[in-house]
């Protein structure tokens, strides 16, 4: 086929031109039309697929953007709580940023960024805005080291926020995701507590002041013990998700935190109050409205009413 071509090539160039144009218009309608075509078909599917590949990027752009806005929001918001949190206790706290590592036994420690300089002891709570997060255990001079209460040495004495229960709060030493609950033990046997009763610090033994949260209750567990009961707990908060903690200094301890929970709780109170009023006010203001085209309505058919009742009387 390629000498053939050669070959016609090299006629063609010797042909007259009357004769090599017919030929080449020839060509051109039988021949080069269907090549013409596909070339066509061709650089339309090229062009739909760079368009395709140009969506692709644009939607994970899209994508990639509206993640990383969630997380930013997320982040702002833990700190925006965390500022609330410092409102609330006005003095005697360390704010610190907490690195968490990877390697074996980090899921029960954290690394702060604080230490012996900015005032941080061995032995003070590790607070965020959700509740007790763990205790320091090191302190280096611009460094400290804490356990969190997956640590199997984590003990805290603990009661219901109405100070009626008091028991300990352990680590739950499950499998899987049990193994990051906490369990309420040495509950006295008459006391009975409900899923969802929140569980805070009782300040005993000096190191967790009082009323700050640890979990809530999920449900009762069954033990050897016959004179007392123990619970499941919910914890307040995941260390995993405490990037930034507040360490509480022993005089701001002895001083007691509860009252800045405390302010948070009624905060939120006042927010659920403030929208069902916001919501009653709504719906006495649509019925108001209601009843205002109703009255409406009834003198705009007052004429006709009048009417038909005139009309209705018997003649003399």
């Amino acid at each position: 086929m390629l000498i053939a071509c050669v070959v016609l090539s090299l006629v063609a160039l010797v042909l007259p031109t009357a004769v090599r144009s017919t030929v080449a218009g020839a060509l051109r309608g039988s021949v080069v039309v269907p090549l013409a075509e596909l070339q066509e078909r061709a650089e339309v599917s090229r062009r739909a697929v760079l368009a395709y590949d140009a969506s692709v990027r644009t939607a994970d752009s899209v994508r990639l953007q509206a993640s990383q806005a969630e997380v930013v929001s997320a982040e702002n918001e833990r700190l925006r709580r965390l500022l609330g949190l410092g409102a609330a206790l006005r003095w005697g706290f360390v704010p610190a940023e907490a690195l968490h590592g990877r390697g074996l036994g980090d899921d029960f420690t954290m690394t702060l960024t604080v230490g012996r300089n900015e005032g941080v002891e061995p032995f003070s709570a590790v607070v965020a805005p959700d509740g007790l997060v763990g205790m320091i255990e090191r302190v280096d001079a611009r460094s400290a080291v804490a356990i969190v209460w997956p640590h199997p040495d984590f003990r805290v004495s603990a009661m219901s926020a109405d100070g009626t229960v008091f028991g300990i709060v352990y680590p739950h030493l499950g499998s899987g995701a049990a193994r990051f609950l906490l369990e309420l033990r040495g509950v006295a046997f008459r006391s009975e507590l409900r899923p969802g009763t929140l569980i805070v610090s009782a300040g005993l033994g000096g190191v967790y002041p009082r009323g700050i949260p640890v979990g809530t209750v999920l449900r009762e567990i069954s033990t050897a013990e016959g004179w007392a009961r123990s619970y499941l707990l919910q914890p307040a908060v995941r260390p995993a998700d405490a990037t930034a903690v507040m360490v509480v200094q022993p005089r701001r301890a002895k001083e007691g935190v509860a009252i800045a929970w405390q302010v948070a709780v009624d905060s939120a109170l006042r927010m659920v109050v403030t929208a069902g009023d916001s919501l009653a006010r709504r719906r006495a203001d649509s019925l108001a409205l209601a009843e205002r085209r109703r009255l409406d309505s009834l003198q705009a058919l007052q004429p006709r009413i009048d009417s038909a009742a005139a009309a209705s009387r018997p003649r003399p």
